[in-house]
């Protein structure tokens, strides 16, 4: 009979604390216990997927039972020890919560916790997903959980902690589990593919350690797929296998954005569709690239935070000086709403077609719209005069009846006097947490931007006061996201108000594109009158 196949997720799971990568914080706090016999009647291990949560469940399990343990782990070698590993040890018992979660499971539980256990010091449960519980369950498991009998040890394992009762976190001894950094897991991938004979390129696990995100279980199992096509796992084959469009063909799609070639940007999506990649996997991976030229502009050494080959960073690099941040944050949040709709079941195809058209237009329409009505019309006139001027039909002098006769004075700052009576005036905005949850309706990255923040009501204007100056830039240079904040505080408070910053208010600019166009003429010797 042909042995079957071990995957490598269950063959290189640790058996020891030493051994569990990336989670000192957890595995350091347990062996001190297990060392000095404090041990907790219930623990809570919390975290997202593939961080070690089971793992150091049976790990615990092994320790609080095992006959002659080491340093605060199990020997791994005792009766007890092996029993566990192979499933023949009953006093151990792993619930999953997901598809045992009503209150006659939970009330069997608790009527088998009475007895002694059959072969070990204690009769230890873990119980898998435990937010999973029906509220009637996790009220029977409450009396058991707070009181066990003294050979009884729970160990809660969820994904989703803020899904749990008040009740129970307060009687479990609580363990944050922690995203591995993929600079860990693509040590781990690499010593994993040492032990099986197989050799791995850097870029090639760094890559899988970034699609992991966090997850070692996830990355053992994408190893796993790249390892049944070749002995020599390169960049190249983890992308195919994991079904990621080239990293140039994201470089390409960007520039096309930034050129505004949105028949070329849909050639790419034509082409990435006919070698079968899912268009919201590209999507979420445009996504990511955004990201990066994102952390590029933003964070003083994005090196550490980015994951990607070197050659792949310097031509990002490149491409995030090129490209202004306003639009950078603009195209994640057409790209953030263009992946809820396609897992809304919209045709992924035509949604990423669509999207593609919009990004290459968007920057364009928002330039635009920055720019109001009627100084718009000022500025066409000034060109309209330069034009004329320049051909001889008019002379200089008539410039100023024919251009500026009608055209309203140039905005200018606040004085320091107008400025103080502003922030005098201004009164905290006590509701400014709900117009921050109402603008999450519509653009969660512009939201987010601004936590941390607080508000100003000074007469017309609410002004706001943050240390991340991204989200001014936003409000700045997209009306459309601004037009939707000032929609968010009009839902909020039944008024109409203009925003701006604590200092002084967004729509006083300190570069007026008039005062600039003036001072040309100025430099040109046109006569201007600067009070017309």
């Amino acid at each position: 009979m042909t042995k079957l196949y071990r995957v490598l997720y269950r063959k290189y799971r640790p058996k020891y604390f030493a051994d569990v990568i990336g989670q000192p914080q957890v595995t350091e706090t347990l062996r001190n216990e297990l060392k000095n016999e404090r041990l907790a009647h219930a623990y809570l291990f919390t975290g997202s997927r593939g961080t070690g949560k089971t793992t150091c469940s049976k790990i615990l399990a092994k320790a609080v039972n095992c006959l002659d343990p080491h340093d605060g782990d199990p020997c791994g070698e005792c009766a007890i020890c092996r029993g566990i590993d192979n499933g023949t040890i009953l006093d151990v018992v792993e619930i999953d919560a997901a598809s045992n979660n009503g209150v006659d499971d939970i009330r069997n539980l608790r009527e088998e916790a009475v007895f002694t256990p059959a072969e070990a010091k204690y009769r230890v449960y873990i119980i898998d997903e435990v937010h999973m519980l029906s509220i009637g369950a996790f009220n029977a498991l409450l009396k058991t959980l707070e009181e066990p009998p003294p050979h009884v040890l729970f160990i809660l394992a969820t994904t989703e902690v803020h899904k749990l009762p008040a009740t129970i976190l307060s009687r479990c001894q609580r363990f944050d589990f922690h995203r591995i950094t993929p600079a860990a897991i693509a040590g781990r991938l690499s010593f994993v593919c040492q032990s099986e004979g197989v050799t791995i390129d850097e870029n090639a696990a760094l890559l899988i350690a970034g699609i992991a995100d966090g997850a070692m279980r996830d990355a053992l199992s994408l190893l796993d797929q790249c390892m049944g096509k070749d002995n020599h796992i390169t960049e190249d084959i983890v992308r195919k296998t994991a079904g990621l469009a080239d990293k140039s063909h994201l470089l390409k799609f960007t520039q096309m954005v930034m050129d505004k070639d949105s028949a070329g940007a849909i050639e790419i999506i034509d082409s990435l569709y006919r070698d079968s990649k899912d268009m919201a996997r590209l999507c979420e991976e445009l996504t990511g690239h955004f990201r990066e030229l994102m952390l590029i502009k933003t964070v003083r050494q994005p090196r550490d935070i980015i994951v990607m080959s070197d050659d792949e960073y310097e031509k990002a690099s490149a491409q995030a000086l090129s490209i202004p941040l306003s639009d950078v944050i603009n195209a994640i949040d057409i790209l953030h709403n263009a992946h809820e709709k396609m897992l809304r079941g919209a045709n992924r195809r035509i949604e990423m077609e669509m999207t593609a058209v919009k990004l290459c237009t968007s920057a364009a329409r928002n330039t635009a719209s920055e720019i109001p009505a009627d100084l718009e019309k000022r500025l066409k006139r000034l060109e309209s005069a330069l034009s004329e001027i320049a051909s001889g039909q008019i002379s200089p002098g008539a410039v100023k009846k024919q251009s500026y006769a009608s055209a309203a004075p140039p905005s200018k700052r606040p004085s320091n006097d107008e400025m103080e009576k502003l922030r005098k005036e201004a009164v905290p905005m006590t509701d400014w947490p709900e117009v921050l949850e109402e603008m999450r309706k519509s653009s969660n990255m512009v939201a987010s931007s601004f936590d941390g923040s607080t508000a100003y009501i000074s007469g017309k204007f609410v002004l706001v006061d943050s240390k991340n100056s991204i989200c001014f830039d936003i409000l700045r240079n997209n009306s459309r996201l601004r037009s939707q904040m000032k929609e968010a505080i009009r839902t909020v408070t039944g008024k109409n108000y203009s925003l701006g910053r604590y200092s002084y208010p967004d729509e006083v600019k300190e570069d007026d594109p008039l005062v600039q166009l003036i001072s040309d003429f100025k430099s040109s010797g046109i006569p201007v009158d600067d009070n017309k």
